[in-house]
Order: C-alpha cells, then structure tokens, then sequence
C-alpha cells in the first residue's frame, strides 16, 4: 500500500516538472488533467501538489509561475473537496505575499494572479480559511505598501519601502474592468434570486446564490477600494453606479431571507394552531361520555356516601320464644325494644287461659 503511494508521488512530481516546463508555452490541459486525478484518488496528493506548485510559482522563470498558478486555479476547480483545505495553508499565503512582493516586471504573472485570486475568494465563499489569501488579494488590490506601485521596470513595490501608496498609471483601466465584473456579477445574483422562491428552498444552502453572493461581496470590496484611491470623476461615477446594483443585489437577498422567516413563522403558527384545535375538539367530544361516566360515578359514589352516612337501625334484641306453659312467666310485658305506642299499635299474641281441671273424681 505504501508503495502504491510512493508510485502516485512520484507520479505526480514529475507531471508537475511537465506541466510547468517554461519550454510550454500554452498549459497542456491533459497533463493538468492527470494531474487532478492524482490528487482526487490519493490520499497525500493534494498537499505534495500543492508543495510542488509553490515552488514552481516562485521561480524565477515567469512562464513557470503564470503555468504554476494555471495549476493551482485547475486544481481548485476540479478538486475542491481535497484541494480547498490547502489554499488556506499558512505557508500558502506566505508564498502568494512574497510573490506579491517580488520584483516580477512580468505582467502576465500579474493579472494570472489577480485572477486566480478572484477565482478562489470567490469558490471558496465565507470559507474562514482563506483568510491568508483573502489578505494578500485586498493588499494587492488596495495599493498598500509592499504592492503594485509605480516603480521603475517593476510591477510590484518592494515590502521595505516606505513611501506611501501611490496609484497605478493604470488604475483606470483595471476600475472599469472591475466595474463590469461587479454589473455582471450583481445581474446574475439577481437573476438567480428571481428564479428562486424562498418560501420552497432555503437560499442560504443553494450552492450557486451562494457563489454570487461571495462574488458580489468580493467585488463591493475592491470597489471600495477603487473609490478610496481614484480621482477620476468618470470612473468615480461608474463605480458608484456598479456599488448601486451591488447594494440592490444584497437587498434582494435580504429580503428573500426575510419572507422565508415570515413563511417559516406562518407555518409553524399554522400547525400550533391545528394542534390545539384538535385537542379541543378531541376533548369536546370525549366530554359527554366522560361527564357521564363521571356522573354515573359520582352518583354511585354519593349513594354509597349516603347510604354509609345514613343512620342504621338499631339492632333489635332477639325475641326469645316463651312457654305458654310456664307459669311464672310474664305473659303481659312487652318485649325489649318496644315503646308503649309499639305496644298498643302492635298487638301481642298471648297463650290462651288455662282451664282448671279436677285432678281426682
């Protein structure tokens, strides 16, 4: 397995060594090709491309730069799932900034850059790890110290320099081009709002109203930084009116978030109030039944507590059955337990007399 993996290394080294030849000069898109698939079936293939191509983007050959970066800018199309992680590599932005910095008159190297810095800004969205990257494309566009400048057979300003940040002679041209880039992004931003209803898909997990959106973003930026350092009162106007539609975009946006909170409120309203109906006329029509049972309950429940709390009679004393013929029994008292009206309203049946008879003729 090992030594699978060594083959795709090397492999991949030495398509790179092809692929930068400054001998080229056109990018060879089939050894571009070969080797995005290094890097998708590898496990280690995107970090050693990406060491590979540093190095290459820092020669001292211009066509090896401007051929390393078409790479890099291939690599973070075809393979953003293995490659991205490594634009946002802390020696990554180290390198870009040296190559910023460096004493490149090669103009091709520098809009190759600018470009490929837009791309990956741009596919890489609100992705906190390019941070790195993020910073070297807004110093370069930004004229700040250690950038394009003004310099003598150089594009670029060395980073020891102190003078302050003067505008490029060809600030003008690259504005209005940014100009159209930021129209054009915003219509499509538009265009891609209008074809979406919010209240059906979330906007904010729909890939390419996301892209647009990080573009749009990227361009209000440099658009701001256009007006900061611009005096032409032409070009100022056309970049406000690029910043009107950018601004126009973003509230269309907005809005749409809102209508899908509303649209989320209403439903979940919607369904509370279904519930509790339900409930309640779940238990209006249990309420018969139960109120009878209940009654039915309660009314046995009182019986018994009636019938419990009712006073019992007393216990009679058993009648003891007396011997009509014993003479010294009391034939005329009332039984226990009788009252004197129990007596006179009850009659009591009592032997009949005896009858003398003579005992001897």
């Amino acid at each position: 397995m090992t030594f699978g993996r060594e083959m795709d290394i090397d492999v991949l080294g030495m398509e790179t060594e092809k692929a930068t030849d400054p001998a080229l000069q056109e990018v060879d898109w089939s050894l571009i090709f070969q080797i995005c698939d290094v890097v998708n079936n590898t496990e280690l293939g995107a970090k050693e491309a990406r060491k590979l191509l540093q190095k290459k983007m820092l020669s001292s050959e211009p066509q090896t730069q401007v051929l390393a970066l078409e790479i890099l800018d291939a690599l973070s199309e075809n393979c953003r799932s293995k490659f991205q992680a490594q634009l946002g590599a802390k020696s990554f932005a180290e390198d870009l900034d040296t190559l910023v910095v460096s004493k490149s008159s090669d103009d091709r190297v520098h809009s190759v850059l600018v470009r490929c810095l837009q791309n990956w800004i741009s596919r890489g969205g609100a992705d906190g790890s390019l941070v790195g990257v993020q910073r070297v494309y807004d110093k370069l566009m930004m004229g700040q110290p250690g950038t394009r400048g003004r310099g003598t057979g150089s594009r670029f300003r060395a980073a020891g320099n102190a003078q302050p940040p003067q505008p490029a002679l060809h600030q003008p041209v690259d504005a209005m081009n940014d100009v159209l880039l930021a129209k054009n992004n915003a219509q499509l931003f538009s265009q891609t709002l209008s074809f979406t209803d919010p209240t059906q898909e979330d906007i904010t997990k729909h890939e390419l109203i996301q892209e647009f959106y990080g573009k749009c973003k990227m361009f209000q930026r440099i658009i701001s930084g256009h007006l900061e350092t611009c005096s032409d009162s032409d070009v100022i106007s056309s970049l406000l009116e690029a910043n009107s539609e950018l601004v126009t975009s973003f509230k269309a946006y907005d809005d749409m978030l809102e209508r899908r909170a509303l649209s989320e409120a209403t439903t979940n309203s919607e369904t509370l109030h279904n519930r509790s109906t339900r409930q309640e006329d779940g238990e209006q029509a249990g309420a018969p039944s139960g109120a009878g049972g209940s009654g039915s309950g309660t009314g046995y429940s009182n019986n018994n507590i009636s019938s419990s709390n009712h006073e019992q009679p007393a216990a009679r004393a058993p009648v003891i059955a007396e011997d009509p013929f014993d003479p010294f029994s009391d034939t005329n008292q009332v039984p226990e337990g009788h009252s004197s009206s129990d007596a006179g309203s009850h009659s009591v049946n009592l032997p009949p007399p005896l009858t003398p008879q003579r005992l001897h003729q």
